[in-house]
């Protein structure tokens, strides 16, 4: 069992990609109604619209729900135009803001933009300073700071956030630098399987139970005594509520598992802590056993999932 006080589990969800705001404002709403968490949106420029405008009107259409970003490409803006624009965010919406960062990771965005995408430990190292950057600009006292990528003298952040000392950031990874960066500075950690070095296969080992526990201690080393106060989450990669789990597991499987897989290694792939197939008993049971064996307690639900399919987990395990 994970040496930390059990969180209170909780889900997110996004919009599917759609150009019809209309839709992505009824998800939402709908998401509201289902209890989830957070409503969050990606920062591609292939994506329809631009989170940060978009997730006002999605504040304005909602009460509770909180807003945030799958995540932000750091270098698709200068940090301290960032900082402002998040805490106006944080302002418009009455605190339900979530800061979703990263360094960027797909290709075609920088080279179509003409963005230049720099080697990972450049941009991970630009990351780290931009987050120091967005949390002084949201403190009180007016910022200076000589790094190595940006230079802020005397810049007094305004407006300032409702929440205090700064909206949560949240940072997510599977490789070592980016996780040492978000041990040391993250309100929430999203663990993601390691990088696959551009292999179009999901890497197996990757999103056993053993790997996320390696992961989960190294964050542990590098953070420190803040650890306790890091909120663990995770992307699930399979959530299915059926009587058939067999035929479930074996579709499974055979979408991400190798394809000489012996009985223990399918028996790992199915033991992930992002996977989760059985029934609705069972799923939340698994989901339960997560959070009390690993800490992982904020999930966000499979890509390309209806809001719907959660719907019932939700009403069973969420805020236990």
């Amino acid at each position: 069992m994970v040496d930390r006080i059990s969180r209170p589990i909780r889900f997110g969800t996004g919009a599917a990609r759609t150009s019809n705001p209309e839709k992505v404002l009824a998800a939402a709403r709908r998401a509201e109604a289902l209890g989830y968490s957070t409503f969050a949106l990606p920062d591609h420029f292939m994506m329809p619209f631009a989170p940060l405008i978009a997730l006002q009107a999605i504040a304005d259409a909602t009460t509770t729900l909180r807003v945030g970003q799958l995540v932000l490409a750091q270098d698709f803006r200068h940090p301290a135009v960032l900082a402002k624009e998040l805490a106006t965010l944080d302002v418009f919406s009455g605190g339900r803001v979530e800061v979703g960062i990263g360094a960027g990771w797909m290709p075609a965005d920088f080279e179509q933009s003409g963005i230049p995408f720099d080697k990972p430990s450049k941009r991970i190292e630009r990351l780290e300073e931009a987050v120091t950057i967005l949390k002084g600009l949201f403190h009180d006292e007016p910022l200076t700071l000589k790094g190595k990528h940006f230079t802020i003298t005397n810049l007094e952040g305004t407006p300032k956030p409702v929440q205090k000392p700064h909206p949560p950031i949240m940072i997510g990874g599977g490789g070592a630098k980016l996780l040492g960066v978000a041990a040391r500075q993250a309100d929430i950690i999203q663990i993601l399987p390691a990088p696959n070095r551009g292999a179009p296969a999901l890497d197996a080992a990757s999103i056993t139970t053993r790997a996320y526990q390696e992961k989960i201690d190294r964050i542990r080393d590098e953070a420190g005594t803040r650890f306790h106060a890091i909120e663990l989450g995770a992307l699930l990669l399979n959530l299915t509520i059926t009587d058939d789990p067999d035929a479930v597991a074996d579709e499974f499987l055979a979408r991400f598992g190798p394809a000489d897989a012996s009985t223990s290694t399918r028996d790992d792939l199915l033991a992930s802590p992002i996977v989760a197939i059985g029934s609705l008993e069972a799923v939340c049971d698994k989901l339960l056993a997560t959070r009390d064996g690993l800490g992982l307690s904020y999930f966000i639900g499979p890509v390309g999932t209806r809001a719907e399919t959660l719907a019932p987990v939700i009403e069973r395990v969420a805020g236990r």
